[in-house]
C-alpha cells in the first residue's frame, strides 16, 4: 500500500506524465474552482493541471467560454501560433447553432469535465534519459470553424415613441426579425434602442405578455427572442417551454432578460429552454457581448441552411 501511495505520489508531481489545460475566458473564481477539480484523488490514468496561454510548457487542452466572444478570438489566436495542435473543449451556458465535437452546455460540474477530457485522445512526448526526444505524434484536432466577429454600430437615438412594429433602414432584406416580449413600456423602449443600433436586425416587433408573444410568434418566424420572466398571464419559463415545443422555435436564440439573477433562477431559464440570461436593467456592455455571440450564431445557422 505504502508503495502505491508513494507511486500515486510521483506520478502526480511528475509533469511528464499530466496534461496541461488553459482555461480561455472563465474568471479567476472559476479557474480556481477548476483546479479543485483536478486536485481530486480518482483512480484515472490522466491527471491534468492548469496553464496560462503564456506557458512555456506544451498546452494540451484550450477549455474555452464561448459565451465570452474575447475568448474565441484569443483561441483562434493561440492555435494559429503558440498551440496549433491543442484541442478544444467549449463550454456554454446554452445551446450552439454548430456545436463542436467536444462541447459542454450548462453546468460545468466535475464529472462532466473529467468525463469530456478523458476521452481526448491525449498523448504525451516522451522523454528517455540518455536518448534524444521521442515524438510521440498527436492527432489532429477536429477545430471549430472560426467565428469572425460582427461589428455593432455604435448606439444612436431614434425616435422615443414605441410604435407595434419598427423596421430599421436596410438594404439587405434577409435581415433579422427580433420580438421584445416585456410588460413595462421602459424596457421596451431600452431593448428597442439598443436593437436598433445593430443594422443586422432589421424588424423589432413587441408583446406585453406571454399569451400575445406566442400569438405573434405563431403569425411571424422570429430569429431571436428577449423574453421578461415576470409578466402577467403565464411568464417567462412556460412561454419559453412553449416556443421551444414548436420545431421553428427550437434552435432560435431566446434570451431571458429579468431582475431575478438568483442561480435558481437562471437554472429554471435553461430548464425551460432559454438560450442565455441578460440582468435588468440591460447594461451597454452586456448587451453589447451578447450582440455579438447572438450574431455569430444566426450568421452559423443560416450558413448551415444554405448549405443543406
Amino acid at each position: 500500500m505504502e508503495f502505491k501511495n508513494l507511486f500515486k505520489k510521483l506520478s502526480t508531481n511528475d509533469a511528464n506524465c499530466q496534461f496541461l489545460v488553459v482555461p480561455i475566458g472563465f474568471d479567476a473564481g472559476f479557474v480556481e474552482r477548476i483546479k479543485n477539480i483536478f486536485n481530486m484523488e480518482r483512480q484515472a490514468s490522466h491527471i491534468y493541471r492548469v496553464g496560462t496561454p503564456d506557458t512555456s510548457d506544451k498546452i494540451d487542452v484550450l477549455l474555452i467560454n464561448h459565451d465570452n466572444p474575447l475568448s474565441l478570438h484569443k483561441k483562434d489566436r493561440l492555435l494559429s501560433t503558440v498551440c496549433p495542435h491543442a484541442l478544444i473543449v467549449t463550454v456554454s451556458q446554452g445551446p450552439l447553432a454548430n456545436p463542436p465535437e467536444h462541447h459542454i452546455r450548462g453546468m460545468l460540474t466535475a464529472s462532466r469535465l473529467l468525463s469530456v477530457l478523458d476521452k481526448l485522445p491525449l498523448q504525451k512526448t516522451l522523454k528517455p534519459a540518455h536518448k534524444p526526444d521521442v515524438i510521440v505524434p498527436l492527432p489532429q484536432p477536429v477545430v471549430p470553424k472560426q467565428e469572425s466577429p460582427l461589428s455593432v454600430p455604435a448606439l444612436h437615438k431614434p425616435d422615443a415613441v414605441i410604435s407595434h412594429t419598427v423596421t430599421t433602414p436596410n438594404t439587405d432584406k434577409s435581415g433579422y426579425r427580433a420580438l421584445v416580449v416585456d410588460d413595462s413600456a421602459a424596457i421596451q423602449m431600452s431593448l428597442k434602442l439598443k436593437l436598433a443600433s445593430i443594422e443586422q436586425i432589421t424588424t423589432i416587433d413587441f408583446a406585453d405578455d406571454g399569451e400575445s408573444a406566442l400569438d405573434k410568434s405563431a403569425a411571424t418566424q422570429y430569429d431571436l427572442i428577449f423574453l421578461d420572466v415576470m409578466m402577467p398571464g403565464i411568464d417567462g419559463y412556460e412561454t419559453c417551454t412553449r416556443l421551444r415545443k414548436r420545431p421553428e422555435y427550437k434552435k432560435t436564440p431566446i434570451i431571458m432578460v429579468s431582475g431575478k439573477t438568483s442561480p435558481l433562477d437562471e437554472v429554471k431559464g435553461v430548464m425551460a429552454g432559454c438560450t442565455t440570461y441578460l440582468t435588468k436593467p440591460v447594461e451597454d456592455q452586456a448587451f453589447h457581448k451578447l450582440s455579438l455571440r447572438v450574431l455569430n450564431w444566426l450568421a452559423d445557422r443560416k450558413t448551415v441552411a444554405t448549405t443543406q
